[in-house]
């Protein structure tokens, strides 16, 4: 039977048909091959693409680190000619032939990511035509033989790649038998635009395919990616990330020509060098960035997810609508963890409602009380910077002021200080007008000039608890800064302590 369908639902159909019955069933060995060819540079006159290659191997390194192909049966070209690649579909020939002589049932997988026109694949300035890549692919010694093609042209922000498609017909499943046939799949349907991704760092097709098979496709939990799974998140995901874009909506396409039914096991999460579990959260969207530049962006959903990743350091953010937390964790060799709970700080949940950035820059002025004979509260400049650290506001202050005053003893006197504290404040509330407290240490330097031209000076270190109560208006934040606390100085050549504190009104800049 020869037929061609698009959709999420066929496309899932088709393709679990195209590699044969998953374990349990009775099956012979079947060797697995695959031809992976990436390409960021078309014809002369294009501009380069930016993630062709990048997919390219993104996808080799899942298929050997998840689906059971050996490394030495992964071929990999970056940027190669016709000759080349026919020649790799050669060697690999010679392999199929030889395992089909040994009574096994191969499969062939032949990926490519580059440009394309109507007239076929760019490699450079040669085309391999897509009448001669299906010539090729179907007249193949395996079993069962898949190519996927995710081609592409060039655009601006989304870069826009382009295909020629088959129309779409309807189609009757096969009889239940052993598989064997071919599947051509494209990242496109007739007319439409497939697209790259510099947020994703590649091509959404890709993108979403590889995180599929690395467990978001894993629709029943059984901790294995089937062809039919992994193709139906990634029609499903291409076609909701796309629908945004220049280009327009993107949908998934393929032409088949297959006998038997079944599926096959494409990803085994198990194989991975390490599991990270994501609990049920359909609120909230995970973005995950690792080693080996992994990025995972998918929604929380009603069931746990298992991700199958490489070992190293990851960061994770959990975005949902109070707010955003994020984490850091490391994953060994080995590792089957869940994710710790994320919830949104204090600070994040004001920031969702409206609260201050992450960073603030604050200038101001107000009124400060030293604990010195005579001065009582004396006018101030203020300058600062508050900055966000987990669930704390980390508020740094500069302070400047000036006077001349007049004691009983002393007679009259100028007074300079310049000092600065640092405080960790928490917030106490979780809206526009945010409110944070918590303690302060500082430490600055005061002079005394009396008016027979004798001076003083001593260090004044500080000791108490601070506070601020900022709101927004227009662009910036206007707010207030407030210590209370104990100074500790040498008066009359002893230490003295006494009580002190400042009030100052600012504006604040965000960053």
């Amino acid at each position: 039977m020869t037929g061609v369908r698009t959709g999420i639902g066929g496309l899932a159909a088709i393709l679990a048909l195209a590699l044969g019955p998953a374990p349990g069933r009775a099956a012979g060995p079947a060797p697995r091959f695959a031809i992976v060819v990436g390409a960021n540079q078309g014809a002369t006159g294009r501009a380069p693409l930016w993630f062709a290659e990048r997919d390219a191997d993104r996808f080799a390194r899942t298929l050997e680190a998840l689906g059971d192909f050996a490394p030495e049966r992964v071929t990999v070209l970056h940027a190669a000619g016709v000759g080349p690649v026919r020649a790799a579909l050669a060697a690999v020939e010679d392999q199929l032939a030889a395992a089909r002589a040994r009574g096994e049932r191969p499969l062939l997988v032949f990926y490519f990511s580059g440009h394309a026109t109507a007239a076929g694949l760019e490699l450079g300035d040669e085309r391999l035509g897509f009448e001669a890549l299906r010539a090729a692919v179907a007249g193949s010694s395996a079993e069962a033989r898949v190519a996927i093609v995710d081609a592409c042209e060039s655009g601006l922000l989304t870069q826009v790649k382009g295909a020629a498609a088959a129309p779409g017909l309807a189609f009757p499943l096969p009889a239940d038998e052993e598989v064997r046939g071919t599947a051509f799949v494209a990242s496109t349907a007739l007319g439409e635009a497939a697209q790259e991704s510099a947020a994703l760092g590649g091509s959404f097709f890709t993108h979403h395919l590889e995180i599929g098979l690395r467990g978001a496709a894993d629709a029943d939990g059984d901790g294995r990616v089937t062809l039919g799974e992994a193709f139906r998140y990634t029609a499903a995901q291409t076609l909701a990330g796309t629908l945004a874009t220049a280009a327009g909506a993107q949908h998934a396409t393929y032409d088949f020509k297959m006998s038997g039914r079944g599926d096959v096991v494409l990803a085994d999460l198990r194989r991975a060098e390490a599991l990270l579990r994501l609990p049920r959260d359909p609120a909230a969207r995970f973005v995950l960035r690792g080693p080996q530049g992994i990025l995972v962006e998918l929604a929380g959903g009603e069931k746990p997810v298992s991700l199958a990743l490489p070992a190293g350091r990851y960061q994770v953010e959990r975005r949902a609508p109070a707010g955003r937390a994020t984490a850091e964790l490391t994953l060994a060799r080995g590792d089957d963890l869940p994710l710790p709970p994320l919830e949104p700080t204090r600070y994040e949940l004001a920031r969702a409602k409206g609260g201050p950035r992450p960073g603030l820059l604050y200038a101001g002025t107000g009124a400060a009380v030293l604990g010195l004979p005579g001065l009582g509260a004396a006018p101030m400049l203020r300058l600062g910077v508050r900055k966000e650290l987990g669930p704390i506001g980390l508020r740094v202050r500069l302070d400047y002021l000036a006077r001349s005053a007049t004691d009983r003893r002393l007679g009259r006197y100028d007074l300079g200080y310049v000092g600065g504290a640092a405080a960790a404040l928490y917030p106490l509330n979780a809206s526009r007008v945010l409110v944070e407290a918590g303690p302060e240490l500082g430490l600055g330097y005061a002079t005394q000039r009396l008016a027979s031209g004798r001076g003083f000076g001593s260090a004044m270190a500080w000791a108490g608890g601070a506070a601020m109560v900022t709101a927004p208006l227009g662009q910036v934040r206007l707010g207030l800064d407030a210590a209370v606390g104990v100074q500790a100085f040498r008066l009359d050549g002893k230490q003295t302590v006494r009580p002190g504190g400042s009030l100052s009104l600012l504006v604040l800049w965000g960053f």
